[in-house]
């Protein structure tokens, strides 16, 4: 199965090919996301949100999903339960970074249940491309002129070990209360990455 894209109210048409609809993917708007995605020529197959910054009916023969303006989940939540319930398991989402802080903080604890439920979920705006990791092995392949940074989300993140890259760890342990693993660089053409416990975030970022 394809991967599910999410475009929410904050897209600016950042990254645009990493968002780009292929075969067999499914494309949601949040709410005045459908805007946004039509301005970058994109064809929505899914609006969810509770149209209370767009008019239901500019969501013309798309699917919508109506929800109730008083609810626990945020719009971004729902827009990747939606595609988890229709079978996808990789979720791409922009606009869900840069805005309010806060939402910024929601999407990255969708991020990480993600994560813990087997799933991937990436965040992006045109600087920026986020992950949220369970334990495991991972490889990164080298993006040019972006810096490397992973930062711990659990209390503690435990066995982490790194190499490809300018500064690497052994059998190291991260914590939420120190940023020890910002601003990594590659030092190859891809960068080797395990841990044994924890959540981590993964951090692929451009200066301004």
């Amino acid at each position: 199965m394809g991967k599910c894209i999410v475009i929410a109210a904050m897209y600016e048409g950042e990254e645009a090919g990493f968002l780009a609809p292929g075969p067999g993917d499914l494309l949601i708007c949040a709410d005045r996301g459908y805007e946004c995605a039509v301005q970058a020529g994109l064809k929505p197959d899914l609006v969810v949100g509770d149209f209370d910054s767009m008019d239901r009916a500019r969501a013309g023969n798309a699917e919508t999903v109506v929800l109730p303006h008083l609810k626990d989940e945020t719009d971004t939540w729902v827009c990747v339960a939606e595609g988890r319930r229709r079978g996808y398991s990789e979720f791409r989402v922009g606009g869900g970074l840069g805005g309010r802080l806060d939402h910024t903080l929601a999407n990255l604890q969708t991020a990480a249940d993600c994560a813990l439920r087997g799933e991937r979920l990436w965040l992006c705006d045109r600087r920026n491309r986020v992950t949220v990791l369970a334990s495991g092995r991972y490889a990164f392949p080298r993006m040019p002129d972006r810096y490397l940074s992973f930062l711990a989300l659990s209390d503690r993140v435990t066995g982490v070990s790194l190499s490809g890259t300018r500064w690497t760890l052994e059998n190291a342990e991260l914590t939420s209360r120190f940023p020890l693993g910002v601003s990594n660089e590659w030092l190859g053409d891809t960068a080797e990455l395990s841990f044994q416990s924890g959540i981590l975030a993964v951090f692929f970022s451009a200066d301004a």
